[in-house]
Parts: structure tokens; C-alpha cells; sequence
């Protein structure tokens, strides 16, 4: 049989293109036979004469995601507890003076002992700043610009010299030391000073000492309790170590217990905890039982941990499977999935005006954009008529017009592809179908007038599960 083709202007109320539409099924259609010289048609199954239809469709307008200011880079997190200069004194003969912010380093919080100056204008001890960027990226603490070793740091000799030059007594003055120096020489001095055990603040020792934790830590910061933060797995080894030098006296994992504790098993319900085993050796039985507490939480909360992530990555791999394609990177094919076929010839059948457009699509990222549509005839409404359109892109300036291609068209039959309908269409510079679209979507289409018989498709099996699948390339030659 025959396409009928045509070229024609419509002055009918079109649809935005959607990215779902509606259909399934072939025909082998009986057509007239219509003489045309405009294109040139090839068909493996059936010959075919190509037809351009024209069209006024309203586009509706697109829109685009707005890219968010940039984060400004996170603040050194810094402990800035009062930092007093040597020189002052328990007993208040002297007056104390507060560390002055120019000889201060940012990230010690105390002296500058061997300054350095950055690009950006901030100074550091140079130990300080050394191990700060190995940790962290090369980036300075202050405002997180990178920064080189070789050409951002420099020597800050003159902050070094007006360090120098500032003489304090040594703190242990009031106690008999006499020693007067600089303070970066007062802090090389005070280990050694012989009236430093005088008045050496009480120590704190950590409460896993009994098991061999050796910190020791000063009761006016806070670094026992940031040991105790950090330092948790080594606590467990320590523990793990001591349960192995031990004998166990009594171990009762079924014994109830009226006063033991109980942790959330992850669904609100309260569950009581085994108790945990009784050592004879002199470990300290608190500590083990805050410990296994300890254990027991956690391992409920590394399972929690361990199913939200399975969740995620289950959510984030169906997220990637539905994200839609950007028709940039189509290489110029659509696959146009026609969901609700049936429902789809009865709103096109109902109104001459209803049309149905497929998702956009681009021949390459720069190149021709472009979309299909599908119809039905007032006069024919047991037939299927498709067309591809040109759209306007920002990319048309640059573009050669009259557009000159090749069109392949296939309704593919998912169940046996060698019976799938294939036309190809080659474009010809007089049709103004081919010519740079002065509307987002050209007036103009081209393509077959009477593409398919709308019984055949459904009786020849195209329409499965009440969907259609049409595929259309598009090749610049």
C-alpha cells in the first residue's frame, strides 16, 4: 500500500509537546496514491509515499534550575579559652596582661614561636601551620584559601623581634625564680624550673589508667574529655587486652536482672541487656560494666546505621534509573514510549485540534533540536499521522539552513523486531519544513499524512500492555 503525502499549512490549536504520550500498535494501511516530487521515500516493508503537514503549536515556556551562591569556606573551630603572658603571678604582685591578638597564633591559642606570615595576611607558629596544612588540604585555617609552602609562607622576622624583645619574669617569680626572658624562652624555661613542682597544678589522670592509659591531662582545659572522645577505640583494645589476661569467675548471659540496663532495640521498645561477666582479676568492675554497656549501644547502632544505608543506596539507584535522559546527549534518537495508546486515539479522535508531541531531542549538544507529533485526520480518524517538527535553540545562529538529513521512523514490535515498521524520509532544501523555525516549534512538519492503519496496530500486536513504541533518528549528512 501508500502513504499518502502532503504538504499543508494548519491553522489548528496545537498542544505543548509531552513527554508521555499515548498509542501502541501497526497498520498496513490502504491509502491513495498521491503523485509528489517533494521527497524521496524508502520503506522496508511497504512503499510509501513521505508527506509534510504543517502545524501551529504553542510551546509552553521551560524552565531552569538556578545554580546556588557558593558556600563560603567553614571557620577554624578553635578552643580560645584566656591566655595570660608570662610574667604574672598567683599572689598578684604583678598585674596580668592578656596575650596581645598580633603575637598569637590562631591555631595554638598561645605565643607565635617561630612566626610565619601567609599571602592572605594571617600569622602562625611554623609547626603550627606546617601540621595544619598536611592535615587539611594546604589551606589556610583562617579563610581556607590554598596556599603553597614554597611561595604563600614567609618568615615574619619582625613580629620575631618585637616577641623577643618583650621581657616577662618567669611565673614562678613570686617562689624565688628570678629568671626574666622572652616568652618563647620562658616556655623552654618552665620544665626546667626548680620551683615549677611548687606550683604545678593537680594533674588528671584518665579513668582507664588501671588498664594501662597513660594520658595525663590539666584540669583547667579540656583535653581529658576530649581524650576520652578520641581515643575510644584504644580504650577497647585496652579492654579487650585485660578481658584476655584475665580469668573469668562467673558468667550468667541468661540471668535476670531487675536493675540492669536496657537500650532501645531500634523500634521504641526498651531491651534489657545480658549481664556482663565477672572478673577476678582487680579490674575495676565498674569500668567493665560501663564499658559492655558501652559495646552493646553501639553495636545496635552500627545495625541501624548499616539498614538506613542500605536504604539510600536502594533509593539512590532507583533515582539514577528513573532520572530523565537530557535530550542534548540523545545523538539525535527518541524513543517515544506512548503510554494509555487507546485512551490516546480517543482524545485525538474527539477534537481535530488535540495533538500529541514528544519529549525534545537534539541531533548532537550543539546541534539541531527537534520533535515529533502525532495526530488524527478529521476525514480518516481510523488513521495514525506522524511528523517531526524543528525547534528553536540557542544553538541556530551558528547552525547551516535549510537543515539537510535523514529520518529514519520505526514502530518497533516488542515482541518480534523483524516486524517492526521502518520508513526513512531524506530531507530536501525546498521544503520549508527544513528551514530555521521562526516559533519555538516549527509551523511546519514532515512526514506521513497516514502513517498507520490504527486497527492494524492494535491487531498486529504493537500495542502491548496498551503502550506504543516509536523510535526516531535523525542524521545530519
Amino acid at each position: 500500500m501508500q502513504r499518502v503525502q502532503a504538504e499543508h499549512k494548519s491553522a489548528r490549536v496545537h498542544q505543548h509537546p509531552h513527554t508521555h504520550a499515548h498509542s501502541h500498535s501497526l497498520q498496513h494501511p490502504e491509502e491513495k496514491e498521491h503523485n509528489s516530487n517533494e521527497t524521496t521515500t524508502t520503506s522496508t516493508s511497504n512503499a510509501r509515499i513521505a508527506a509534510s503537514s504543517s502545524a501551529t503549536p504553542t510551546v509552553g515556556a521551560a524552565s531552569g534550575g538556578v545554580s546556588g551562591a557558593p558556600t563560603p569556606p567553614k571557620s577554624l573551630a578553635l578552643n580560645r579559652n584566656h591566655h595570660y603572658a608570662p610574667g604574672s603571678d598567683t599572689s598578684g604582685d604583678q598585674e596580668e596582661e592578656l596575650l596581645d591578638s598580633r603575637y598569637e597564633c590562631a591555631i595554638c591559642i598561645d605565643w607565635l614561636n617561630e612566626p610565619v606570615l601567609t599571602s592572605c595576611g594571617h600569622r602562625f607558629c611554623r609547626s603550627c601551620l606546617t601540621a595544619w596544612m598536611q592535615k587539611n588540604n594546604q589551606c589556610c585555617p583562617m579563610d581556607n584559601k590554598r596556599l603553597s609552602a614554597e611561595h604563600d609562607i614567609f618568615p615574619d622576622n619582625y613580629t620575631r623581634r618585637e616577641i623577643e624583645q618583650l621581657k616577662r619574669d618567669c611565673p614562678n617569680s613570686s617562689l624565688g625564680c628570678s629568671v626574666v626572658a622572652s616568652p618563647i624562652e620562658l616556655h623552654r624555661h618552665l620544665p626546667s624550673c626548680p620551683y615549677r613542682r611548687q606550683q604545678e597544678p593537680q594533674e588528671e589522670k584518665c579513668p582507664f589508667a588501671k588498664i594501662k592509659c597513660d594520658f595525663v591531662g590539666r584540669p583547667e582545659t579540656n583535653q581529658l574529655e576530649e581524650h576520652l572522645k578520641a581515643d575510644m577505640p584504644h580504650h577497647m583494645q585496652l579492654m579487650l587486652q585485660a578481658f584476655q589476661q584475665t580469668a573469668i569467675a562467673t558468667w550468667q548471659p541468661h540471668k535476670p536482672s531487675t536493675s540492669g540496663s536496657a537500650v532501645e532495640n531500634g523500634h521504641g521498645q526498651q531491651q534489657q541487656l545480658p549481664p556482663p561477666p565477672q572478673y577476678a582479676n582487680g579490674v575495676d568492675e565498674q569500668i567493665v560494666q560501663t564499658m559492655y554497656q558501652r559495646i552493646v549501644v553501639l553495636e545496635q547502632r552500627t545495625r541501624e546505621q548499616e539498614t538506613r544505608l542500605e536504604n539510600l543506596q536502594m533509593q539512590l539507584r532507583l533515582a539514577r534509573q528513573q532520572a530523565p535522559v537530557d535530550p542534548r546527549y540523545s545523538n539525535g534518537t527518541i524513543v517515544w514510549r506512548i503510554e494509555h495508546f487507546g485512551a490516546l486515539v480517543a482524545r485525538l479522535r474527539a477534537n481535530a485540534n488535540n495533538l500529541e508531541y514528544s519529549h525534545q531531542c537534539y541531533t548532537s549538544p550543539h546541534g539541531y533540536k527537534f520533535c515529533a507529533r502525532l495526530n488524527i485526520q478529521p476525514r480518516k480518524p481510523h488513521v495514525l499521522s506522524l511528523h517531526v517538527h524543528l525547534m528553536q535553540s540557542e544553538n541556530d545562529y551558528h547552525l547551516d539552513w535549510p537543515f539537510k538529513g535523514r529520518i529514519k521512523l520505526c514502530m518497533v514490535h516488542p515482541a518480534d523486531v523483524t516486524l517492526s515498521q521502518h520508513d526513512t524520509i531524506m530531507t530536501k532544501p525546498e521544503i520549508l519544513a527544513f528551514h530555521q523555525p521562526r516559533e519555538a516549534i516549527s509551523t511546519r512538519g514532515f512526514g506521513f499524512l497516514e502513517y498507520a492503519n490504527i486497527s492494524n496496530i492494535i491487531q498486529l500486536g504493537f500495542c502491548a500492555d496498551d503502550r506504543l513504541l516509536i523510535k526516531i533518528e535523525i542524521n545530519i549528512v
